[in-house]
């Protein structure tokens, strides 16, 4: 009975010392660096991720559009590294943002605008590789008249990393 006792006490105390299991630390992203990637549109379309000159977890993103339109200008969208605002913060190595952009002369008309909001949300994986998840929608403009109203049919899926040139 007592070799018994001393077995379960020997065995509370050996996990006592041990002490709670923990996950990985969060991954926090290098400063200064840009991620490229190709967003998995139907079309894929380019965008980038610049983290902060001084602080990693500031990020200025570059987003792409590719989505079906309804009205009478335009059938389809698509643009690549249009800038979006405001800056991004990452937390705990992951980030979540409603992002808003433009882009002029679309199509290459003149005078004709293009509005997005994007939701993209993500993580990362490595201090210098990124996942995420774009989605969003447009309003296309002539002037004053909405001639457009475009949708990302389905959050797409982008991978960034630090590419060579």
């Amino acid at each position: 009975m007592a070799v018994c006792r001393l077995a379960v006490l020997s065995a509370v105390l050996a996990f006592a010392l041990v002490g709670p299991a923990f996950a990985a630390d969060p991954i926090e992203p290098r400063a200064d660096l840009t991620l490229k990637g190709q967003i998995q549109f139907p079309r894929a379309q380019s965008m980038y991720v610049r983290t902060g000159a001084k602080d990693g977890s500031r990020l200025t993103v570059a987003l792409g559009f590719h989505g079906k339109c309804k009205g009478g200008g335009l059938g389809e969208l698509w643009a690549s590294n249009v800038a979006a605002k405001p800056e991004v913060r990452v937390r705990d190595g992951k980030f979540e943002a409603e992002l808003t952009g433009t882009s002029r002369n679309v199509g290459g008309v003149s005078g004709r605008t293009a509005s997005y909001t994007w939701t993209f949300s993500g993580r990362f994986t490595d201090r210098e590789v990124a996942v995420a998840t774009v989605s969003g929608t447009a309003e296309v403009r002539n002037g004053s008249k909405v001639v457009s109203r475009c949708e990302i049919r389905k959050p797409a899926s982008v991978r960034l990393a630090v590419r060579s040139a």
